[in-house]
């Protein structure tokens, strides 16, 4: 092991951006059980099995659940031991899900499936991939996060388009769960077991790859560089602000990213049109992902967050009112691109307030109200659209909610630490 390290330092870059570089693989392949690849097996289900839009959304739920149950537990062992194996052993039990789904039949067994790889795509790949790379930096947080969202865009880009061709070419929706577990197998399993490390300081290096003299050790301190204790975070009024914040943001952001696809495809759209929609609306959101982590480093996450919410509201009255491709494309820029930044930097800002060293516990210890809300919001717009045939209404309730999360988040000053 010593001599793995000596290698390691003597690499001409810091190694912090080799585990974001493999963080970014991991957590493209999480995409795998987020709420548009559903999306694009939906109407497939739907026709074969008769099932309704709100049993299928179901599913999103019930994994949402399983991954609240075990965002704690997650959150404590990459504290305690590093994500390297978490992440690796995660995406291999996806890999084996996704082949059980070839032979899907029953809803319970899409349901069963979920519960599994949702938990741990979401709980023990994306969650824990992030609190990584958040070790890893400090006065570069909330770029190198917002490089790691970049991945999960360009998963939630690729990915639905290249279901819904494989699909279409084989004529067959069973083949796109194959094709999905090849992708996790090949890009999620042996590229964290190589090469992801807990923290610098676990092998002779310090945040960022720069040695802190006394004058950066006061300019780390002084660039929210804390070490709060989960007992500590949870007696500032900014825990419960941040968290209901990400809450309502996730309630509003799992619901929309799940219904756009059938949405747009009941107004008449293919689905690879669909899709298209889906894929520029995930590569602008990469490229928000990006901007704001560079703009958060310069004015703070919670800054670039609140600009993010509030022009994120407008997102569902454009997609209520696309009549046509290139009206569904403005959708897909606007809200994609503050989407893309808000997503990035909900990643970064629990880091940013509370410190490094407790941090997958103090995300995980609010994560499963954040979880529950991502997993109540497209099954009751799939009961709300399966009884009123409409989406106006859920639609105007996803804008007033980014409004009301943009103003949590603007009156969660920073805490000081507890002496």
């Amino acid at each position: 092991m010593l001599s793995i390290n000596k290698k390691i330092n003597r690499f001409p870059w810091f190694y912090g951006w080799t585990v974001v570089g493999t963080v970014c693989l991991t957590n493209f392949t999480a995409v795998v059980f987020f709420n548009p690849i559903l999306g694009v097996f939906s109407s497939d289900l739907e026709y074969e099995f008769g099932w309704s839009r709100a049993s299928v959304a179901a599913a999103i739920s019930i994994g949402s659940v399983a991954a609240a149950a075990a965002s704690p537990i997650t959150g404590w062992v990459v504290d305690r031991w590093g994500g390297r194996w978490v992440l690796t052993v995660a995406s291999l039990l996806i890999s084996f899900v996704l082949f059980y789904l070839i032979d899907l039949k029953y809803l319970w067994q899409l349901y069963l499936a979920y519960a599994i790889g949702r938990g741990l795509s979401m709980a023990a790949v994306s969650n824990v991939g992030f609190v990584v790379v958040n070790n890893w930096f400090i006065a570069k947080r909330s770029t190198a996060v917002g490089v790691v969202a970049v991945s999960q865009r360009i998963g939630m880009a690729l990915l639905p388009l290249y279901i819904a061709t494989v699909i279409t070419i084989t004529g067959n929706w069973r083949t796109g769960w194959l094709a999905l577990g090849l992708v996790v197998l090949i890009f999620g399993v042996f590229p964290p077991a190589m090469f992801v490390k807990r923290r610098p300081e676990d092998i002779g290096l310090v945040a960022d790859g720069v040695e802190h003299n006394e004058n950066t050790q006061d300019q780390a301190k002084n660039s929210l560089d804390r070490d709060f204790s989960l007992n500590d975070a949870v007696h500032t009024r900014a825990y419960w602000l941040i968290g209901m914040t990400i809450a309502i943001a996730m309630f509003t952001g799992g619901s929309i990213n799940f219904h756009q696809i059938p949405y747009l495809m009941d107004k008449g759209f293919s689905s690879t049109s669909a899709a298209l929609v889906v894929m520029v609306y995930s590569f602008v959101g990469a490229i928000g992902a990006i901007l704001g982590g560079y703009i958060a480093d310069k004015i703070t996450a919670r800054k670039t967050m609140v600009l993010s919410f509030l022009v994120m509201s407008v997102g569902p009255l454009l997609l209520l009112n696309t009549d046509s491709l290139s009206f569904a494309m403005i959708y897909a820029v606007v809200y994609g691109l503050f989407f893309g930044s808000s997503f990035a930097l909900s990643q970064a800002i629990y880091a940013d307030y509370f410190g490094r060293t407790s941090l997958g516990v103090i995300r995980g210890s609010f994560q499963p109200v954040q979880l529950i809300l991502n997993a109540a919001g497209p099954f009751f717009t799939g009961l709300w659209v399966d009884y009123f045939g409409s989406y106006t209404v859920p639609f105007f309730i996803f804008s007033g909610c980014m409004l009301l999360a943009a103003f949590l988040l603007l009156i969660a000053t920073y805490p000081q630490q507890r002496v």
